[in-house]
């Protein structure tokens, strides 16, 4: 007989699902304010507004407009979807950016 010991054995996720989710939150709630300040810092305005429509705006429509669990979950929902494609379209092509003006200025945080 053989048996498979990853199917056995529960994972931290399973484990503690309360403190992997407050371990997201966290994570997000310390490089969201950074991602900003740098897309600030490097002049990049679109994404900053693309920013506030597809992440901050259906949060905060979720936060005080709507009332029904279900409805919320599924707001939720879409806001974390919202939020990961902002994430990936940055990754993806922040790598074509030229390189800021203020890199050879004094005081600059530019490495």
């Amino acid at each position: 007989m053989s048996t498979e010991a990853s199917s056995k054995t529960p994972s931290i996720a399973y484990l503690n699902p309360d403190g992997v989710a407050r371990a997201w939150i966290l994570i997000s709630a310390i490089s969201t304010p950074y991602l900003l300040w740098l897309l600030f810092r490097l002049q990049k305005f679109g994404w900053l507004v693309s920013f506030a429509v597809f992440v901050l705006t259906p949060f905060l429509v979720n936060y005080f407009l709507i009332n029904d669990p279900n409805a919320s979950l599924l707001f939720w929902a879409v806001t974390l979807i919202d939020c990961v494609v902002f994430l990936f379209l940055l990754k993806n092509s922040y790598k074509t950016w030229r390189e800021p003006d203020f890199k050879n200025t004094q005081g600059s945080d530019f490495r």
